[in-house]
């Protein structure tokens, strides 16, 4: 029988300290920022962004290497920035409009993410003359990003009963009997 190392490893680390591979409150107010991996609930932002970022990065940077000559890597770097920013716009518009949008979606919309910062990014590995505006424009847009997600890292709070206690509420209990809820497939409410 053939084991799944990731599998093992996410049940034991889960095992151990859930908090680990969900790093969010569990509770019905952020059951949407987690999804069901393996039998663990896993943070969607780091299972879906880090890995889908990094291997895409890599096999742009693979393809580049081993076919300089392909459309994708002749196009200008301000378009390779284009078409990076469109992929990071239907996130970007998602949180712009109010509702709660399905695990798929929210999932898709974070892969995009990915994908499209892995594109941003490619000319810096590439193209040694447009290192300096790629790393502009890729921290450019990290920085208010992670600054949004600083400032509203709360507001799924809005209506808890004990959002006043917030980080000392059940739903950060550190105390090992993490109870998150079933994974509803992120319908609307």
């Amino acid at each position: 029988m053939i084991r799944n190392p990731l599998r093992q490893l996410l049940r034991a680390v889960g095992e151990r300290d859930p908090l680990l591979l969900a790093h969010h409150p569990s509770c019905e107010y952020y059951d949407h920022h987690t999804f069901e991996l393996y039998g663990q609930q896993v943070c969607m932002g780091c299972f879906v962004v880090y890995p889908v970022g990094f291997v895409s990065l890599l096999a742009l940077t693979l393809g580049g290497l081993l076919a300089p000559g392909a459309a994708l890597y002749a196009l200008p770097t301000a378009a390779l920035h284009a078409a990076g920013v469109a992929l990071l716009c239907p996130l970007l518009l998602a949180k712009a409009t109010p509702g709660r949008r399905s695990s798929r979606v929210r999932i898709v919309g974070k892969a995009l993410l990915a994908v499209g910062l892995a594109v941003v990014a490619l000319p810096f590995l590439l193209r040694p003359a447009a290192r300096l505006e790629t790393a502009a424009l890729f921290v450019g847009f990290l920085l208010p990003y992670v600054g949004y997600k600083a400032a509203t890292a709360t507001a799924d709070c809005a209506g808890c009963p004990e959002a006043d206690e917030f980080p000392n509420c059940t739903g950060m209990s550190f105390d090992g009997n993490y109870v998150y809820p079933e994974d509803d497939d992120g319908a609307e409410p």
